[in-house]
Order: structure tokens, then sequence, then C-alpha cells
């Protein structure tokens, strides 16, 4: 049931974890849910349900609301994407890609997100749950401050009030 020609391994692989994931807990592989999926797989974006709403009606698939949200609900579920709270009101949802591992700077200003990854903070993460005994199952580091772009406004800005 490819929908995508020109879809990446990443998303083929991700959609055959899909379709086994719904049909080993009897729900329905439904177009929308392929193309939601799809969707997501497609963009480095991070996404909330409104944003991955809009780009649906912009490539002209319909799909309702209620839709986005129990699909979105499903491949967290299923381990496919990751639901994050990127320092808004909201949820932000991103594919999962085994071995890449990242972490989030995050603007308060503007609400950029810019993603980082470094092994030295990733190996002391390692060693600090092996010093207590400790198993992790998910953890996440987000910074938040502000982006150069928000910096440079709030440098101009204080330049201008001081002239």
């Amino acid at each position: 049931m490819r929908l995508d020609k020109g879809m990446s391994t990443l998303a083929e692989h991700a959609e055959k974890l899909f379709i086994q994931y719904l049909r080993e807990n009897n729900l329905k592989v439904t177009r929308e849910r392929l193309a939601l999926l799809g969707e997501i797989f497609s963009t480095k974006e991070h996404l909330d349900a409104d944003d991955l709403l809009a780009r649906m009606r912009a490539h002209k698939k319909k799909v309702s609301r209620a839709t986005v949200y129990r699909t979105l609900d499903l491949l967290v579920q299923c381990g496919l994407v990751r639901k994050s709270r990127l320092g808004q009101e909201h949820y932000f949802y991103e594919k999962v890609q085994p071995g890449k591992r990242h972490e989030h700077l995050i603007c308060t200003h503007c609400g950029k997100v810019i993603e980082f990854w470094d092994p030295e903070i990733d190996e002391r993460q390692r060693q600090i749950c092996l010093e207590h005994g400790f198993r992790p199952s998910f953890y996440s580091m987000q910074i938040r401050g502000l982006c150069s772009d928000c910096q440079k406004l709030e440098h101009e800005s204080t330049f201008l009030e001081a002239h």
C-alpha cells in the first residue's frame, strides 16, 4: 500500500513498521494514516498537529483534525515519532531516526529550535546512569535562551534606546 514512489529508505522502513504495528493491534491501515506518516518522514522540521494538518491540506490530501491527533498518538506509541514540548504550550512531533540522537536549543523569544548532538554529553549521561545503577528508557536535553538572531535584535534595540 505504498503511497509515495519517492520515499526514502528510512520512510519505507517506518511505513513497514507502522503497518505491522497497526495490524498487530487490530487497527485499520488507512491511506490517511500512511499519508500522515509519509508527511512526517518527508521533513526535518518539528511539527505540531496544526502544522501537519496544514501541510496535508496544502498537498490536497483530505484528513480530519481528529485523524491527525489519533495518528500522531499511534506513531508515538509505536516508537516512530517523538513527542516533545519545546518551550511552547503545545507539543511538537519529529521522526525518530535510529542512531541519530540529538538535543535541542530553544529560543524563548522567536521559538526557533536548533538541533545539536555532542558525543561527550552522550557519554557523560551514559556514565552517570552507570554510576547510579540506573537504566534509562528515555532522556532529553533542552537548553532555552536566545538564538543569535534574537540576540542581535536585542542588541540593536538596546543600542537604539541608548542613543
